[in-house]
């Protein structure tokens, strides 16, 4: 996930999973409720569960709508970050920008916004937006098995278990590893695209 909190560098003893010794750190996890027994070495990635807006500063005053908000196959947990570049009456332009950088196109005040990622309307308010208006959305997301084949977020390798577990029937907190270099042999779950997409995140597959 985007977010750096829980964050915390690991000195582990060299076992099977690693390989290298790229510095390897931790994160903590919500696992998802019902996936049974995982392996330690789950290759693991991101179940999006939902999104909420929040206005951080500015005096503009329309309030996005949770229900207007709904997310699009390459949706990525984390924050992105709306702001007003152009004002106007009755309308104006944000700039919007994704939890890993990337900007997107741009907003455009009352009228409906639609991507890959984030989908949603920033109303016209009492007050008119201006221009270092911020509003964010916050796409959080739980932690699954990767399923290659999904469309939820899933599909996405993002991080490794670091211990073996079994999830019930409710959500369970956990570790995994967010950068390290690991044996392929030894991760459950792993494909090419997999690596291809640790690799990017500073987790090593060999």
């Amino acid at each position: 996930m985007s977010e750096d909190y829980g964050v915390q560098s690991a000195s582990i003893p060299a076992n099977d999973i690693f390989a290298g010794d790229f510095p390897i750190q931790t994160q903590a996890i919500t696992l998802a409720a019902n996936q049974g027994a995982l392996a330690r070495g789950q290759v693991l990635g991101i179940k999006l569960s939902g999104a909420v807006a929040a206005k951080v500063s500015g005096t503009g005053d329309g309030n996005v709508a949770a229900a207007s908000i709904t997310l699009g196959p390459k949706a990525l947990p984390g924050v992105y970050v709306l702001t007003c570049t152009a004002e106007a009456a009755n309308a104006g332009t944000f700039k919007v920008r994704a939890p890993n950088g990337e900007r997107l196109a741009n907003l455009t005040v009352a009228s409906a916004y639609a991507t890959d990622q984030i989908n949603l309307t920033v109303p016209d308010g009492a007050n008119d937006w201006d221009i270092g208006d911020i509003v964010t959305v916050t796409v959080t997301g739980k932690a699954v098995a990767y399923a290659p084949t999904a469309t939820d977020g899933s599909e996405k390798a993002a991080l490794i278990l670091a211990d073996a577990l079994t999830v019930g029937t409710s959500d369970l907190a956990a570790v995994a590893y967010r950068t390290g270099g690991f044996a392929r042999a030894q991760l459950t779950g792993i494909d090419d695209a997999a690596v291809l997409a640790l690799d990017a995140r500073s987790i090593f597959v060999r």
